[in-house]
């Protein structure tokens, strides 16, 4: 008995041929002619009465081959010779039919010889006796193809299902996740100018800019060309991985090439099911390439595993000694002894080819300094918005260059397009270039020496002054509304002498600011205070300054005010609170 799946209809076939007489599943291999087609099939049990059924393989819309029985305008029955024209002996597929065999595979055929003993069976209507006992016995052996094939599926990852494919994964050290972990939706997007499809394995990890948080996708998903972005499911890496915010993902912590930028759109949740076998097969099979030991692409997919592990580049042959292999490694945190951790150590052993050598090396760390030029939308930005936008900038620059493996170039083009967001940054220029050298020139990429590993520290990120789409013509005016609240500081104090009084001095005041200018709440209260005419409580004087939808509210104890290029300010109110 094969490993085949057969069904009940065809061992009831099958063995009703048998009983009367008839040959069973006679196997002739398909051989392609001149033309491609199949050749003419002869069967064995020679001369032939009739054929009951002919089955076998076509080719299948992605050309893989599938099960089929072939019908009257599919095959032509013709005699072997032609003294005897009621043989049935030849099997002709022709080329106006509409489906042909595939060269290659097998060819199963029931049929009648003319020449053999009469059978004891001459009934075998449904109902009759040896009918219904022949359709148990097939009964019974279909349950057992069913179970054999059961027992052979459940030893391999991609057919075993549910407790079968727990235990498989478990000689790779994997388990299921189990409901409580969260899960959620990031989109990946392409990097301009890149062709081709991009393919993210299952098991791809995300991560915030300091690697705090990390969450890991649940399948594999393919970009197709001419596809900007796609969509994957992530899954928490561990146990303690918490729930998230929008905009929290955006760093790729494995180098893809072609992939640009990736982000959550929206909030992670936590899962109330179990890890399904679909996403449980999609990340074992990326550990399969890690269990499959000595290569190097298990070697270096082992490494890049470890969290402590930035980049890694694994270099065959090297100086062309056979034999050896030189992986250089990039920490994400170096120890301060400069030592290997342990766990990078252990898995080199590991995982490394037997017999082969390994020169570890620590990767070289080349230090860069980034110069970067925003051309944002507008003629104008506050001073509050110009930082948010550098921050982010600054953000990007540094989580994109971690990114690149050990001695890979540095492609500022994808820098620059990750930089623009097509609202408010529409162009930007980087240039790149050793921390302790020269200046890069803008645009040009930075190519380290082999076996080096580019690092970005975001302090070594400078701006130079961004430049708009749509220069003001005139001087910059930017309006700032000022309202205060005040508090007297007695019950008999007049009222209408405090408010006229603030807002004179408060008007006078905010009309000597100029740019850099820190306000306070004690210069804001040495400015409006008149003691002789009225007292003011210092803790209740509040003063709010707006400027389009930023503002800062000026307190005791509270923030400050910092004066920008152009600001000119109109006090609107001064509220006396009792």
């Amino acid at each position: 008995m094969t490993l085949v799946n057969r069904t009940y209809p065809d061992l009831v076939r099958d063995i009703l041929t048998t009983l009367t007489t008839g040959v069973a599943g006679e196997v002739h291999q398909v051989v392609a002619g001149a033309d491609g087609a199949a050749t003419d099939v002869v069967l064995n049990r020679r001369p032939v009465a009739r054929v009951s059924q002919v089955s076998g393989y076509v080719a299948g819309p992605d050309g893989e081959p599938v099960r089929t029985v072939f019908g009257l305008d599919d095959v032509t029955l013709l005699p072997l010779s032609p003294s005897d024209p009621d043989d049935r002996s030849l099997l002709r597929f022709p080329s106006s039919a509409r489906r042909r065999p595939m060269p290659g595979t097998d060819l199963l055929v029931n049929y009648y010889p003319r020449t053999v003993d009469p059978s004891p069976i001459d009934d075998v209507a449904v109902g009759s006796v040896a009918r219904t006992i022949v359709e148990a016995v097939a009964r019974e052996t279909a349950v057992a193809y069913t179970q054999l094939n059961l027992a052979y599926e459940s030893g391999f990852v991609e057919t075993a299902t549910g407790g079968s494919l727990d235990r498989v994964v478990a000689l790779l050290g994997y388990s299921r996740y189990v409901a409580g972990r969260p899960v959620g939706t990031v989109r990946f997007s392409r990097r301009a100018g890149s062709p081709g499809e991009v393919t993210i394995p299952a098991g791809t990890p995300v991560a915030d800019t300091k690697d705090t948080v990390r969450y890991e996708a649940t399948e594999t998903r393919t970009m197709l060309a001419g596809e900007a972005t796609c969509e994957v499911r992530v899954r928490g890496a561990t146990e303690g991985t918490p729930v998230i915010e929008a905009g929290v993902l955006t760093v790729v912590q494995r180098a893809i090439a072609g992939l640009d930028t990736v982000t959550n759109e929206a909030p992670t949740t936590t899962s109330a099911q179990d890890e399904s076998d679909v996403e449980l097969r999609a990340r074992v099979r990326v550990a399969l390439l890690t269990a499959a030991k000595g290569t190097a692409p298990s070697l270096t997919n082992g490494l890049l595993a470890l969290p402590q592990v930035r980049a890694v580049s694994v270099e065959e042959r090297p100086d062309d000694v056979p034999g050896d292999l030189r992986v250089s490694i990039s920490l994400k945190e170096p120890p301060a002894d400069g030592s290997m951790p342990q766990p990078v150590l252990d898995a080199i052993e590991e995982l490394r080819p037997a017999g082969i050598r390994v020169l570890l090396r620590k990767a070289g760390e080349l230090a860069v300094a980034a110069r970067v030029e925003l051309v944002l939308a507008g003629s104008s930005v506050t001073a509050a918005d110009r930082q948010q936008l550098h921050e982010v900038a600054r953000r990007t620059l540094t989580a994109k260059v971690a990114s690149v493996q050990v001695g890979q170039r540095v492609r500022t083009g994808s820098l620059q397009a990750a930089l623009v967001d097509g609202e408010r940054v529409l162009d930007a220029t980087v240039a790149l270039g050793p921390l302790d050298g020269p200046a890069g020139t803008p645009g040009a990429d930075l190519v380290p020496a082999p076996g080096q590993a580019v690092r970005l520290a975001a302090g070594d990120v400078t701006f130079a002054p961004d430049t708009f789409d749509a220069p003001a013509t005139g001087p910059l005016v930017l309006p700032v509304d000022v309202r205060a609240t005040v508090r007297p500081a007695a019950p008999d104090i007049d009222q209408e002498a405090l408010r006229s009084g603030v807002t004179g001095k408060l008007t006078a005041f905010v009309g000597t600011l100029t740019e850099g200018v820190v306000v306070t709440a004690d210069t804001l209260l040495a400015a409006v205070r008149d003691d002789p005419v009225y007292a003011l409580d210092p803790l209740g004087l509040l003063v709010t300054f707006t400027s389009g939808d930023q503002f800062v509210q000026v307190t005791a104890g509270g923030q400050a005010f910092t004066v920008s290029a152009g600001q000119r300010f109109t006090v609107s109110s001064v509220e006396v609170l009792t």
